[in-house]
């Protein structure tokens, strides 16, 4: 971003979050996306059209009517599409303040300075289940890292910065169904693709949902994708 332009998102802080505007929509993550590709934003926007528990309440090119619109709509998730720099990411942060999760889909390699703050960088191959599940992993709280195998495999459960689990039912208090649909919930898939992954009707996946999200004791499908992997299933 330019220096001019970097100056105008610092001035426009104090509309990124205006109290008064209308509370999100219970169990849904609201998510906005910012890019000065009008195409690439509308295929950000394609990709999670069809994630159950996701709506994309906006869209537009960085700059102050950007951040003006953050304000209006109040997204739990910035999605930010190609920035060229590390010193645009930089602004950003810097304007939307550390209320805002944002991720970065594409573009520049974050450095250490633009990184702070950051819940994530997503390269431009990112899938839309991966997409999803780092949307739903930033508005719970959690940074999304992309690290080698053989450490995530090794490493304790994920927590969240307050150190709280979602729920504490053990996981093997879950029936094998159950079992089964925790998995493709948390792996991001839609009701309709659990339907067809685990080749059952529409209706019988969304009561499965329904009584995981009981069993569980959690509020939606994001709480049940942390579960998962606090519970090191994945």
């Amino acid at each position: 971003m330019p220096e001019a332009g970097a100056e105008l998102v610092r001035t426009a802080r104090l509309r990124v979050l205006p109290g008064g505007a209308a509370a999100p929509t219970p169990g849904t993550v609201r998510v906005f996306l910012m890019g000065a590709d009008a195409l690439a934003r509308a295929g950000v926007r394609s990709l999670l059209a069809d994630h159950d528990g996701l709506t994309v309440v906006g869209d537009d090119e960085p700059g102050p009517r950007a951040l003006a619109a953050l304000g209006t709509h109040r997204p739990d998730v910035l999605v930010v599409h190609g920035p060229r720099e590390p010193r645009e990411v930089a602004a950003l942060l810097d304007a939307v303040g550390p209320e805002l999760p944002v991720l970065t889909v594409g573009g520049c390699e974050p450095d250490a300075r633009s990184a702070r703050g950051l819940h994530g960088h997503l390269p431009a191959t990112t899938t839309a289940r991966q997409l999803a599940a780092a949307v739903s992993l930033a508005a719970a709280g959690y940074a999304v890292s992309r690290g080698r195998r053989r450490d995530a495999d090794t490493a304790h459960p994920a927590r969240r910065s307050g150190g709280t689990r979602v729920s504490d039912v053990p996981p093997d208090t879950l029936t094998d169904r159950e079992g089964q649909v925790l998995d493709l919930v948390s792996r991001g898939l839609s009701n309709t693709e659990i339907a067809q992954s685990l080749t059952l009707s529409e209706h019988t996946v969304k009561t499965h949902v329904q009584n995981l999200l009981h069993k569980l004791r959690v509020r939606n499908r994001v709480h049940v994708a942390i579960y998962a992997f606090e519970a090191g299933l994945r």
